[in-house]
This record gives C-alpha cells, sequence and structure tokens, in this order.
C-alpha cells in the first residue's frame, strides 16, 4: 500500500489523546518547526486517575497544563464520529492525525474526512502484543524487550499498516511497569522522528501490512479488579504479578483478616521444605526491617512493602505472623473474566 503525504508547509497535526508521549510528540512536532498542533481529547473529569497516579513518579504530563504552558488549542471531545467536531478541525486545516493513548472510537467516517493520514504510536512490535496493558502482560509472560510502533489506523484493533518499528531487549531485571513506559518513551522519540522526516520527501511511501498470522492480543487490565492475587500460585509467578501490578499502579491485592492489603514490593526465596499447599498463604517469619516471609508453593515470598487504605507501610505495621494471606474465590474468578475496553483500545 502506497500513502503521499503533504509537504511540511502544508501539514496541521492533529494530536489525539493525552499523557507525557503524546507531549513529547508535540514537542518534535513544534521543534521541527511545523504548524503548532490542535489537541483533541477525552473529558478532563476522566483525565483524573492518571494524573493521581502517574504524576508523582515523574513520567506523566498532564494535558491541559502542557496545552496552557505551550498556548496550544485543545478540545475535550469523546465522540470523534461528531460532525462539528470533523468540521472545526478541517476548518483549521488539519491534515494529518496522530493518536497516542486516545480513548475514543475511531471509525470510517473520521479516518476518511481527513483522507486516511490517520496514524497511532502503539508500545508494541505489532502484530503481536494488540490491545491494551502491553507492559503488565510482558510481565506476567516474562518478555523483557521494549518496542514501539507506528502504524495508520484503520477500523480494527491496532491493525492498521506499519511504517516504523523499533524494538530493543533490556537487560535490566525485575522490570515494572514504569520502567517500561520510561524506556518505550526513548523509542518513541526514536520512530517519530523518523515519522517526521516523511515530510519532507515527495516519494510515495510503502506501507507494510500486519501478518495477521502473527497477532496476538490481549486486554486492557483494571488494578483495582483484575490484580487479585492467588496464594496457590507459584512463589514466583506471584512475584511476577505483583510486578505487573506495581508502580504506578495501586497494586496486587489480596486479604489478611478480612482487611484489603495491596502488596507493592515483594521477592522469592527457596526453602528446603516442600509446604503443604494447605499453608500456602500463611506468614511464618517478620525479620528486623518489617519484611514478612509467607509461605508459597515453590519456596517463600517476602514482602517487601504494602498498602492499606491508601498509605504505604511496612509490612509488619499491619501484617503479625501466623496471619494468612488469602483471595475470596468469587474475587480470583471476577479478575481472570472481567475486562475492561477504553474506547479504542490504544
Amino acid at each position: 500500500m502506497k500513502i503521499t503525504f503533504p509537504k511540511k508547509k502544508d501539514v496541521q497535526f492533529i494530536l489525539l489523546g493525552s499523557g507525557y508521549d503524546l507531549c513529547k510528540i508535540s514537542d518534535q512536532i513544534i521543534d521541527k518547526g511545523f504548524k503548532n498542533p490542535i489537541i483533541v481529547t477525552h473529558q478532563k473529569k476522566f483525565h483524573n486517575r492518571d494524573n493521581r497516579l502517574l504524576k508523582k513518579y515523574g513520567h506523566h504530563i498532564d494535558i491541559f497544563s502542557y496545552a496552557k504552558k505551550m498556548k496550544l488549542e485543545i478540545i475535550e471531545e469523546d465522540n470523534l464520529e461528531k460532525d462539528s467536531l470533523i468540521k472545526k478541525l478541517l476548518e483549521k486545516g488539519g491534515n494529518v492525525v496522530f493518536s497516542h493513548a486516545c480513548r475514543s472510537i475511531i471509525k470510517k467516517k473520521f479516518l476518511e474526512s481527513f483522507d486516511n493520514l490517520v496514524f497511532n504510536i502503539h508500545p508494541s512490535f505489532l502484530p503481536q502484543e494488540r490491545g491494551a496493558a502491553t507492559y503488565s502482560w510482558r510481565i506476567l509472560n516474562g518478555q523483557n524487550f521494549v518496542a514501539g510502533t507506528i502504524h495508520q489506523i484503520d477500523e480494527g484493533i491496532d491493525s492498521g499498516p506499519i511504517l516504523f518499528q523499533k524494538k530493543i531487549m533490556i537487560k535490566k531485571k525485575k522490570m515494572i511497569p514504569l520502567d517500561y513506559d520510561v524506556y518505550t518513551s526513548d523509542v518513541y522519540k526514536i520512530i517519530f522522528k523518523q515519522f517526521l522526516e516523511l515530510f519532507y520527501s515527495k516519494k510515495n511511501i510503502i506501507l507494510k501490512k500486519q501478518n495477521e498470522k502473527n497477532s496476538s492480543y490481549l486486554p486492557r487490565l483494571y488494578t483495582e479488579v483484575n490484580g487479585a492475587i492467588d496464594f496457590n500460585w507459584k512463589n514466583t509467578d506471584i512475584e511476577k504479578f505483583v510486578r505487573a501490578f506495581s508502580y504506578p499502579y495501586t497494586g496486587a491485592f489480596t486479604f489478611v483478616k478480612e482487611k484489603r492489603i495491596s502488596i507493592l514490593e515483594c521477592d522469592t526465596e527457596k526453602s528446603d521444605i516442600k509446604f503443604h499447599p494447605y499453608v500456602n498463604g500463611r506468614v511464618n517469619k517478620i525479620f528486623s526491617d518489617g519484611t514478612i516471609r509467607v509461605i508459597t508453593t515453590g519456596g517463600y515470598l517476602k514482602i517487601k512493602k504494602i498498602m492499606y487504605k491508601n498509605k504505604i507501610l511496612k509490612p509488619d505495621n499491619l501484617i503479625k505472623i501466623n496471619d494468612v494471606f488469602y483471595t475470596p474465590s468469587d474475587i480470583l474468578d471476577t479478575s481472570r473474566k472481567k475486562t475492561f475496553h477504553t474506547k479504542n483500545m490504544k
């Protein structure tokens, strides 16, 4: 498939979405001398959770504060098919659309209004890892790399033809979602620079069709529901699960004496004893630094940091010797079965 891009002087970018990487993409556009982009994002009230979770870790930019600082026009709109929105964007000269973390449905009407010059940046090596919660799934599945793909948007889920891709293996062990987020931003910077260079060329650009035989998809995860820990798992699987829902998220959760707690940091320890599954989840040691040791299949889980009622604590502030970690079966069933879909699964 071939596509022709307008010349740089004629380009008016429309940016869909929010977050750190969209703001950095906007910076690149401005720094390269393109016209200031127009931003379209979901309603301000739906940004609250991201702002609350991400701001304190330094890898987040509030899109509204950014637009105000950079004097950019920002539009709150969830329905991209709205005639008034499309008309407004076209009247402002919008002719190239770029998406990151967009939560609105992108359908045929919107795509055709901009001559299909509508693109997305996705944190995987498509067609693998379509969908959402990419970093958490990658941790659960033991994959230690970061990637980025710029592709044309079609009406499928991350299925449009590809312009640029990059994949980098990471040496750091026991990554958490925040680590993947930071490393992926570096990949995005590289491939978006390549994307901008297309507007200096008069050539027809050939897009690569995705190979459906290699495609895979996993859904969005919502920590407060999907992050339920099953203490019948092996200790190594629990440790991965905890990391997958760790920073910047609120932590995988379980219960002790009917108190719901989240585990943010833990490690594994071997045991010479092959414990019966009946004692899984039981605390059998408390260390002087506040760490607690829990019996699991395959050895021990050493829990270093927990959250209770939105406060981060050393485990020994709440947990006592012989307490038992457990998650009710109905909560485990809901955790496995319930999936969440933001409007376009980016």
